[in-house]
């Protein structure tokens, strides 16, 4: 099937990119270059790419097009509590709604990685040797913030092709989340609303892009500015072509 091959950013340095994203998270560095690096947990699946650019440092706002990337894990508590023997801060992870069980951190350059466990809390999973991290975790979403909903979903279902494969309402937050993916693999509900297909979504192996709905009228977005840090777009691979095809963030800008 057509695959996400990964985000790509802008940054000022990659400083600590190596320790945090190798070390750490244990990734496994794929590419580098005077001016770009990526970092991977498989050579076959989703990357995160950087390029190194003269831009202004990144400043995230909770109201950005680009929100951050997910990292699925069979046992969070597990790396929750390595990542703390190493000195990193992290809240403690928590239950949110009927969604995930999750925490979050954030890497060199201010970028946001949420950590979810594949199984709701109390549910871990068994975690094989090795990294306690890189072992058991798949690079599995890319958020995107939009707020014209039926044009987003004619993007990437009508022009990209993209399967929509789970709606999952927050309306305490006035929010909705979108998952997309190529794949055709049957739901175990077909219901996309059935908080039953969740676990079995975190626990995929292949990437998707994930939409945050803002429904509250009148909400605006934060564009990407090309002078800052910041998110480029990302990649994708059709089964019939080796070659990465890149989205641009320029090429979203309808969106937000």
């Amino acid at each position: 099937m057509n695959s996400i091959t990964g985000p790509h950013f802008r940054v000022q340095s990659f400083t600590g990119l190596s320790d945090f994203y190798g070390e750490l998270l244990g990734m496994k560095e794929i590419a580098t270059g005077n001016n770009s690096t990526a970092f991977s947990y498989n050579n076959h699946q989703n990357h995160v790419e950087f390029h190194r650019a003269e831009v202004a440092p990144y400043h995230p706002q909770a109201n950005d097009f680009y929100w951050k990337i997910g990292i699925t894990l069979r046992d969070l508590d597990i790396a929750v509590s390595f990542l703390r023997q190493r000195g990193i801060t992290l809240p403690d992870p928590y239950q949110f709604r009927d969604i995930g069980y999750m925490s979050k951190l954030t890497d060199p350059n201010g970028f946001s990685i949420e950590l979810l466990q594949q199984g709701f809390e109390g549910k871990a999973k068994p975690v094989n040797q090795g990294h306690p991290i890189g072992s058991q975790a798949t690079l599995a979403h890319i958020t995107l913030r939009v707020t014209d909903i039926a044009t987003a979903k004619s993007y990437f279902e009508e022009t990209l092709g993209m399967r929509l494969m789970s709606v999952q309402p927050v309306k305490d937050f006035e929010f909705c989340l979108y998952f997309y993916s190529w794949s055709d693999e049957p739901l175990p509900n077909p219901e996309l609303t059935s908080v039953s297909n969740r676990e079995w979504l975190w626990a995929r192996p292949y990437t998707f892009i994930e939409l945050q709905h803002f429904e509250k009228p009148g909400s605006s977005l934060n564009k990407s500015v090309l002078s800052d840090s910041g998110f480029e777009g990302f990649g994708y691979r059709l089964s019939t072509d080796d070659k990465p095809i890149f989205v641009h963030v320029s090429d979203l800008s309808h969106l937000s």
